[in-house]
């Protein structure tokens, strides 16, 4: 017998609406001088004069291209010992509704697909509860590898990101995006994590990663008030917000499909995150000069790390969160009339 569903009337409230220019001010605070940068020129001053010459009279300065070759060589042949790492602090999908009924009265959620019948700002908050979880494991990877000086930065750099990544993920599912089975969504997480260590300054020719910013710039509540169509294609006939959001999952199939043929044996997740490393690798070494010095550089490796994270879940709450008000009339008609979810669209944009 098919599950009966209760559908929330109406079906997005006046608090969810209002909630998208409070958003939107989140995101705009995001774009001023980022925390982690603070952190690290912070973490510089921590480091004593004579420390820092001692350890470059050591001779074990390693070079940024050094640094992230050795780190692309940890993410094509040492990629399952980062993930073991990561996965201690992974949150699975069953844990994630058992969260939610425990959180919510009376939500009795069953699959990932049936959050989208819940309130945004009550998944906000469960999101916010575990922020604090996020920024410990961050803390407690930065201290333990910062700890091993110039020898632990590239294990540091890959299993700090992947951290990041898989915290934009557990964000993802928390709002009924399927990362897990879904390749199109792992793709969109990638581009959010992408976009959330360097905010507002994306790559022009990345078209997934400017829809996102425009999800993010979103402002007006009145988006919300379009007739859901029970498919992606008829999405796209509307135009405006409704064809943006089209365009982000058409964009997202693609990328999918190529990140798929690419993989092979090495699985989707390690093809993505190699892709992912390869455009922001560089920039990030930039960013572990204040953890080079062995001693002191496993409390600056964690103060660095937990930085970092906070600004990654931020702005993945923010992006889920409107991305689940503008699509949740829409998904709980796919939920209630068990229609495809299709991708098969050709547009422009209007």
């Amino acid at each position: 017998m098919a599950k009966k569903y209760v559908c929330p009337k109406p079906i997005v409230n006046k608090k969810e609406s209002d909630s998208l220019d409070h958003l939107t001010e989140k995101y705009k605070k995001l774009l001023e001088p980022s925390k982690a940068a603070k952190a690290v020129k912070k973490a510089g001053k921590l480091v004593p004069a004579k420390v820092k010459k001692a350890g470059a009279a050591l001779g074990t300065k390693i070079t940024q291209q050094e640094l992230y070759q050795q780190a692309m060589e940890i993410i094509s042949s040492g990629f399952k010992v980062v993930e073991e790492q990561v996965s201690k602090y992974t949150i699975s999908s069953g844990m994630i509704i058992k969260n939610v009924n425990k959180s919510i009265p009376n939500a009795d959620i069953e699959t990932i697909e049936e959050l989208c019948l819940l309130r945004s700002y009550d998944i906000s908050k469960i999101v916010n509860k575990n922020k604090g979880m996020s920024r410990l494991y961050a803390g407690v990877e930065g201290a333990v590898t910062g700890a091993f000086g110039f020898k632990g930065l590239p294990f540091n750099l890959v299993l700090s990101l992947l951290l990041y990544f898989r915290a934009v993920q557990t964000i993802a599912m928390y709002y009924g995006y399927d990362v897990k089975s879904n390749d199109e969504e792992l793709i969109i997480a990638s581009d959010v994590f992408t976009n959330a260590l360097s905010p507002g300054k994306n790559d022009v020719n990345n078209e997934l990663g400017g829809v996102i910013s425009k999800v993010m710039l979103l402002t007006e509540a009145s988006v919300v008030k379009q007739t859901a169509k029970k498919t992606w294609t008829d999405m796209a006939t509307r135009g405006g917000i409704p064809l943006l959001l089209t365009q982000m999952r058409a964009l997202a199939n693609k990328a999918a499909q190529k990140a798929l043929e690419k993989a092979g044996e090495k699985g989707l997740e390690q093809s993505i995150f190699k892709g992912v490393f390869e455009q922001i690798g560089r920039k990030l070494t930039l960013k572990t000069v204040g953890k080079a010095v062995p001693i002191v550089s496993g409390a600056i490796g964690a103060l660095i790390d937990v930085s970092q994270m906070n600004t990654v879940v931020k702005y993945a709450d923010i992006f889920y969160q409107k991305r689940f008000i503008l699509e949740k009339q829409h998904r709980i008609d796919l939920l209630i009339n068990d229609e495809p979810d299709v991708i098969d669209v050709e547009f422009e944009e209007q």
